[in-house]
């Protein structure tokens, strides 16, 4: 027997198997109710299990759906028949234990679907996690719900984002000529749509700089930003964000220099600048992945069936828990939300042509998708 051991995003992982193929997989999160103990007479051979690593790591960064691995599970005959069987439920998507017993042809056999389950060997590559009670509710998972909740997340909001991005293309956001345009742009958008942030804009006449809001009195900058809506507090926003400017001389990598969390609670500090707008400032301006939490965001995961927390920090450490925290991604995943909010999921939603949609004779064995089920 061979064995190695790493750290992932997720947790560490221990593999281990023999020549015929990977017996083990063990997920090292330090809680549920599986520990795994590496045996004196297993040799460390990192080598050979080089690919399943590789394929691992592809796995959670969102580039890889399936696995292509030799497996060896020990087990009983009914056991190995749910792992088959388990294999077979798409990346991105779930069942139930009753709907594993009905197609292994015993539908009388949940309880004992569930066992098989709980004591499979080989997670993620025999995807277990993808198992959920009746009600719809997370159930046992060796290896703790915390992980299993994260790593169903994982698979969902990949397979979102790929339906996005496949059905609009990339947005290259966020649409401003310059970074200190974004920063206030960010403020702009404060409880208005964009279109009336970029009338607001095209009023400055090219001429928007940190210099001129400094020189400009508040009076005449309200004017000026009236198109965005709730001008003269916002136009006090304005000024505060570019005091707080100034202390980095109007210097952006000056900023980007600063310690990420320590940049972020800076910005929550300056007047008129809340979480939303911080992470939008951090991501899109500084170049700092945060996840941007917005109404549209919202409004889309609660139709989409997430347990979608109230609290802002709350919903944006759930989904960087699920996906790599990757600037490119965190970028353009919220501006593809942006634009399916603001052509198909609208307060009122139109749901003819849009991509999410669930189709009518849906039977939850075909490709790999997110569908809209709920409207709010």
């Amino acid at each position: 027997m061979y064995y190695t051991r790493f750290d992932t995003r997720f947790c560490e992982i221990i593999l281990a198997g023999d020549e015929i193929g990977l017996s083990h997989l063990h997920l090292n999160t330090g809680e549920g109710k599986r520990s795994f103990e590496i045996s004196d007479e297993w040799t460390r051979n990192d080598d050979y299990f080089s690919d399943t690593r590789h394929q691992i790591e592809e796995y959670l960064s969102g580039t890889r759906k399936n696995f292509d691995v030799r497996l060896n599970p020990k087990g009983t005959d009914f056991q190995k028949k749910v792992w088959t069987q388990l294999r077979t439920v798409p990346y991105g998507e779930v069942r139930t234990y009753k709907d594993i017993a009905e197609a292994i042809g015993n539908s009388d056999a949940s309880r004992a679907v569930g066992m098989a389950n709980s004591k499979n060997p080989i997670p993620l590559i025999i995807p277990c996690h993808r198992i959920i009670g009746t009600n719809g509710k997370l159930t046992g998972f060796a290896h703790g719900l915390a992980i299993k909740e994260r790593i169903i997340n994982h698979e969902k909001l990949m397979t979102l984002l790929n339906q996005l991005l496949s059905y609009y293309g990339k947005q290259g956001w966020w649409p401003a000529e310059t970074h200190y345009e974004m920063m206030v742009g960010a403020v702009l958008a404060q409880n208005t749509t964009w279109k009336n942030v970029v009338k607001a804009l095209d009023n400055f006449n090219g001429d928007l700089s940190p210099r001129l809001i400094k020189e400009i009195s508040t009076t005449a900058l309200a004017e000026i930003i009236r198109p965005s809506g709730y001008f003269n507090q916002k136009a006090i926003k304005l000024k505060a964000l570019n005091d707080w400017y100034e202390r980095y001389d109007f210097n952006i990598d000056k900023v980007r220099s600063v310690e990420d969390e320590k940049l972020r609670q800076e910005l929550l500090t300056v007047h008129g600048v809340g979480r939303e707008t911080a992470d939008s400032i951090m991501t899109y301006a500084v170049g700092k992945p945060y996840f941007i939490i917005d109404t549209y965001t919202r409004r889309l995961f609660h139709r989409l069936g997430f347990d979608v927390p109230a609290h802002y920090e709350d919903f944006r450490n759930m989904i960087e828990k699920a996906i790599p925290r990757d600037l490119y991604l965190y970028n353009e995943f919220h501006a593809l939300i942006v634009r399916h909010a603001t052509e198909h999921c609208l307060k009122t939603p139109k749901c003819e042509g849009c991509p999410l949609e669930t189709p009518k004779d849906i039977q939850g064995d075909g490709p790999s998708e997110v569908f809209c089920v709920k409207r709010i």
